[in-house]
């Protein structure tokens, strides 16, 4: 079988940049996509869905490989995943969460992380939303290719608030991923913005059949990137 090529999705805040350090480490073939509203990608971040991220993160894989890949989605990407592997059908053999924010069928991520929170969330939202309609991530030479209806917004803390609003109220679908597809949860176990009981919750709601643990922070491609460069080869190896 073909070697599997490992998909890496950053989340909130970052782009593909976050994921240079594991790529240094990783033997196994990778491609870090950006998503929408970021770096190479220019759109207006408060009107990206996760139809539309997917959608464009599975059109970034085809060009890359047409062989089996492992989708990693790490943090806020965690609602992404599913439709990325439900479009690559069975081109993914495996869904990697790296501490990531998802929830059940027809839910939305922000019940399953933040339930106690989601009156406060739902009242900053709207004023979050149209306060940065129109602003893309963009730094250095990525600001001069924006297009003249958007504008460059490079402050990662409110790229990563606005995406959290976004995101985190648009329903996740399962539909499409296969029960039998391998599903691991990847768990940071000195994640300073998830409890031990949000770790759990979230890998009730992706229905992980297993979880491996990191020594690392919420994002261990920065803070851990060879430990997690080790996790992803194993599970790679299993397909090669």
């Amino acid at each position: 079988m073909t070697p599997p090529t490992l998909v890496l999705i950053h989340g909130a805040g970052d782009t593909a940049r976050v994921w240079e350090s594991t790529q240094a480490f990783l033997a196994s073939p990778s491609v870090a996509v950006d998503l929408l509203g970021r770096s190479t990608r220019p759109f207006d971040l408060t009107e990206v869905t996760i139809e539309l991220a997917a959608s464009q993160v599975a059109d970034d894989v085809r060009s890359a490989t047409m062989g089996p890949v492992i989708v990693v989605a790490h943090s806020a990407s965690g609602v992404i995943g599913p439709r990325v592997v439900a479009n690559l059908g069975a081109q993914a053999c495996h869904l990697v969460l790296v501490a990531g924010v998802t929830a059940p069928e027809g839910e939305v991520a922000a019940d399953t992380v933040h339930p106690e929170r989601r009156e406060a969330f739902l009242e900053a939202r709207p004023r979050m939303l149209r306060e940065h309609a129109g602003s893309s991530y963009a730094r250095g030479e990525a600001v001069a290719q924006l297009p003249g209806h958007l504008r460059a917004l490079d402050d990662p803390r409110t790229v990563r608030a606005i995406e959290s609003l976004n995101l985190m109220f648009q329903p996740v679908s399962w539909a499409g991923v296969s029960q039998e597809l391998p599903r691991t949860f990847v768990r940071p176990l000195a994640d300073q913005l998830q409890t031990r009981e949000m770790q759990a919750r979230l890998i009730a709601a992706a229905k992980c059949s297993e979880i491996i643990d990191i020594d690392a922070d919420h994002t261990p491609a920065r803070s851990a990137p060879r430990a997690l460069a080790t996790i992803l080869d194993e599970i790679a190896s299993r397909y090669a």
